[in-house]
């Protein structure tokens, strides 16, 4: 009689913890980090441009403004927006890895950044990996040898933990307590103002704590001489295997994230840094970051509203244009013409460019 019991008891357990996992697998479906899974594995046919980076490009990247903002042909912009918010370069390799397996071969890959990102190694523990940046479940190989190289100890722990919805998406049902409990909160009391990526309230501008640790990460890279990260070189070199040319694009920020960080003394050199580490990789910089100089296409103190986005795509596609218009050779005395207008008020265009090596 008591192993019976203890049988259906297990049983039950067995049960509950399946209908769990399939509740969880089922919310998480709903999330655009699986549906961006989906689109990897059926990308549109002929994407002329993909769009990568984190939720500033996810924000920013309007496909059709891009395309429609063509110079020439709009049928040959055909483009894809497959950033992610919350999310890390790891990932977005992951995600460019992806895409160029399911044979994607996109003309152009525009990837935008801010900050250091570009340099600074990115974390990849237990506690980072929520939210979008679960994605990295889905790929354990590849992302164990990113966060943690030639560990089979990450690897077997990212393998394990993503048979098991449980774990992998674990992030997925608090967000939706946390939306619930928000609600609640709120009632009775003053809405809050939410976008896209939540409240507004929640991305605030530069304190004086980010302001100095930004400042000492900049000197950090350029007294070192840092690289690029892992994941980004990785970018850069599938990307040129697989003959794609790629921008890195340094995002439009509003006025006060300018004013505070990028007017420090480190900045300047950490962008010349950057461009040159551009170069030598044989990709195109673009300072992007003062395209948008409305305050009022910003949708927080980050990200671009709708309208911003298609400031910003427009004019993506306008210099995106005038760059594939060309030969490959030719691009360097294009990037120096264009690099001209950037005395222009709010219309300045900076490229640095080296061709890629075909």
């Amino acid at each position: 009689m008591k192993t019976k019991r203890l049988l259906l008891a297990l049983g039950l357990a067995c049960l509950i913890f399946v209908g769990y996992n399939w509740c969880i697998a089922w919310v998480a479906e709903g999330s655009h980090r699986q549906r961006v899974r989906a689109i990897l594995v059926h990308p549109p046919a002929n994407t002329a441009i993909v769009l990568l980076g984190n939720s500033l490009m996810e924000a920013g990247g309007d496909s059709v403004a891009l395309q429609t903002g063509w110079p020439s042909n709009p049928a040959q912009a055909k483009a894809l927006n497959l950033a992610l918010g919350a999310t890390s370069p790891v990932e977005h390799c992951l995600i460019w890895d992806s895409a160029l397996a399911h044979t994607l071969r996109p003309r152009w890959l525009v990837y935008g950044f801010f900050d250091d990102q570009l340099i600074t190694p990115t974390r990849g523990d237990w506690s980072d990996l929520v939210g979008n940046r679960s994605i990295a479940y889905y790929f354990p190989t590849q992302a164990a040898e990113l966060y943690a190289p030639g560990s089979l100890l990450k690897r077997w722990e990212l393998i394990l933990t993503q048979c098991v919805p449980v774990l992998s998406e674990r992030s997925s049902l608090w967000t939706q307590v946390e939306l619930i409990r928000r609600r609640l909160e709120e009632i009775g009391m003053p809405t809050q103002i939410n976008n896209r990526f939540g409240r507004v309230a929640d991305f605030v501008g530069p304190s004086p704590e980010a302001t100095t640790s930004f400042e000492q990460r900049c000197q950090a890279i350029t007294t070192t001489k840092s690289g690029f990260s892992t994941p980004i070189r990785h970018i850069l070199q599938r990307a040129q295997d697989c003959q794609v040319r790629v921008l890195l694009v340094e995002m439009p920020m509003p006025a006060q994230h300018r004013q505070v960080f990028y007017a420090s003394p480190s900045w300047p050199r950490l962008r010349e840094h950057v461009e040159h580490l551009t170069r030598e990789a044989g990709a195109i910089y673009i300072n992007a970051s003062e395209w948008v100089g409305d305050e009022a296409d910003f949708a927080d103190a980050m990200h671009l509203n709708p309208q911003g986005a298609r400031v910003f795509s427009t004019r993506l596609a306008q210099v995106l244009g005038q760059l594939d218009s060309v030969p490959s050779a030719d691009q360097m005395a294009l990037a120096q013409v264009l690099a001209a207008q950037h005395t222009q008020p709010h219309n300045n265009i900076e490229v640095s460019n080296q061709p890629l090596t075909h």
